[in-house]
């Protein structure tokens, strides 16, 4: 499963590979929004790989290079798919200036009644108390820290560009993630991945630091990991259980 194909085919299946992952076994994407850095690649990877698209109709409406009919999948908003024999995936309103913008939950049911819960929340201007809510119980949160309000606020950016940044259907601010990591903060994250920087309004210290801060307070040993706009980072197993005879595994790799 991909979240997002904002990258072209070709360098989609390099980030992949560089990440030790093949992209020809993606099977499904599942398409945040409709803005091009999340979707550019997706018509693309499902005409060469056959591969579903799930969105949410006014996504999928709202693609200027749609995928074939055939492979686009309606999603509804706060929605739940499923996908395999147990990869269960929920989506989540986000507000953002597109039409229908979400964010995912993953959850994979393991035996024993074990599961591991994952999300990726990216291109959000705040943080409603209904998503603080879907994303409790969380094993790994890829969550967009996208810029420093100083550097933003001192940058390059016409005022036009920050007021839409800073807006509630724009970007999380690192301060604003760094809050709503301390809302869903649980003993059980064991990871917390640091995504969509602005290469112009932050930095991965900056970003670092906020988050690192926050776990700090609650005594948390999350592990921070900060994704860059250039590679992929290595994949994340959640399933420490895994075996060469039940193989499944929840990983996440961000790029």
């Amino acid at each position: 499963m991909l979240v997002d194909a904002g990258l072209s085919y070709r360098e989609t299946r390099r980030r992949c590979a560089e990440a030790g992952l093949d992209l020809r076994d993606v099977t499904d994407v599942l398409l945040t929004h409709e803005h091009a850095d999340h979707c550019f690649g997706a018509a693309t990877i499902a005409r060469k790989l056959g591969a579903r698209v799930h969105a949410t109709p006014g996504t999928l409406r709202a693609l200027r290079d749609p995928p074939p009919a055939e492979l686009c999948f309606p999603l509804p908003r706060d929605g739940v798919l499923l996908l395999g024999r147990g990869l269960h995936v929920r989506a989540v309103p986000v507000p953002h200036d597109a039409i229908e913008p979400v964010a995912y939950v993953v959850e994979e049911r393991l035996d024993a009644g074990r599961c591991v819960r994952a999300a990726v929340v990216t291109d959000l201007g705040c943080a409603p108390r209904a998503l603080a809510k879907a994303l409790s119980g969380l094993d790994a949160l890829v969550l967009e820290m996208n810029h420093d309000a100083r550097l933003l606020l001192e940058g390059s950016y016409p005022v036009s560009l920050k007021r839409r940044v800073r807006s509630d259907l724009g970007h999380l601010s690192n301060t604003q993630a760094a809050q709503l990591v301390a809302q869903v903060l649980h003993p059980g994250l064991r990871h917390l991945v640091l995504a969509h920087l602005s290469e112009q309004n932050n930095t991965p210290s900056h970003a670092r630091r906020e988050a690192e801060a926050v776990l700090e307070v609650r005594g948390s040993r999350a592990a921070v990991h900060v994704a860059g706009q250039a590679r992929a980072l290595h994949p994340i197993v959640l399933d420490p259980g895994a075996t060469a005879a039940r193989p499944r595994q929840l990983a996440l790799f961000a790029t």
